[in-house]
């Protein structure tokens, strides 16, 4: 059966120092994502699509996740995916083409970014 994989990405703002060679950890965390989705016998399917077929393949789901100053705990403005129309619009998808807009997506809206974004609060 096709396996459904829901990868959760920190988007805190302390992913936006600096993680061994690469100077953004984000960004460095979405360029592994996109590389992988490359190697993974991804379904082919379509995000919306329902198919019965026995695939012995993957559908991938992005989403993006960061505490806040502002809101308060389990608020669902802390979970983010791709909007309708970009990519496989928040759900899973078994297109490249679909994972890699989604990870574009998670590229440009890092939340760490955001002034109501959790402060990065160091040890």
């Amino acid at each position: 059966p096709t396996l459904d994989v829901v990868l959760l990405l920190d988007g805190g703002a302390s992913m936006s120092r600096a993680f061994g060679r690469h100077p953004h950890g984000f960004y460095a965390l979405v360029e592994v994502v996109r590389d992988w989705a490359t190697t993974l016998p991804l379904s082919g399917e379509a995000a919306g699509t329902t198919t019965m077929l026995q695939t012995k393949a993957i559908r991938l789901a992005l989403v993006q996740f960061a505490g806040s100053a502002q809101w308060p705990s389990g608020d669902a403005r802390q979970a983010l995916s791709s909007p309708p129309g970009t990519g496989s619009g928040g759900r899973l998808t078994g297109v490249l083409s679909e994972v890699k807009a989604d990870a574009d997506f998670h590229e440009t809206e890092f939340m760490g970014a955001s002034a109501t974004a959790q402060p990065d609060v160091k040890q």
